[in-house]
């Protein structure tokens, strides 16, 4: 699925410039960043989170995430915004919960990261 899909998906507003054609197949849903670095897919993982610091946006350059969703309309600060735009990490904003996100990222075919064996 490209970013676009899932924009139009999310009802999501875009906080940056970013190519929505860059493809996501994983989701990863966490309060901690440090997960994320530890299961992270390269490339095609999208993070959903409520954290909205530059904290964040560092984990997803370093796991060159395809992007960050933050969910219930959470805001990051101006830096958070433009060091995301001068690293290329797309930043998204949808109104709706984790849980309502996930699961319709998941219903249009977005996998898990994480696998939970």
């Amino acid at each position: 699925m490209r970013l676009g899909q899932v924009i139009e998906i999310l009802n999501g507003r875009v906080l940056n410039e970013f190519n929505h054609a860059r493809e996501v197949e994983y989701g990863f849903e966490t309060a901690l960043l440090s997960d994320v670095l530890a299961h992270a897919q390269p490339h095609t993982t999208l993070i959903l989170t409520e954290i909205t610091n530059h904290q964040v946006v560092r984990t997803a350059e370093m796991v060159d995430a395809a992007g960050v969703l933050f969910v219930k309309n959470k805001m990051p600060d101006e830096s958070a915004i433009r060091l995301a735009t001068q690293v290329g990490i797309p930043l998204i904003v949808t109104r709706l919960g984790m849980f309502e996100a996930c699961g319709k990222l998941y219903a249009a075919g977005v996998q898990p990261a994480r696998k939970v064996e």
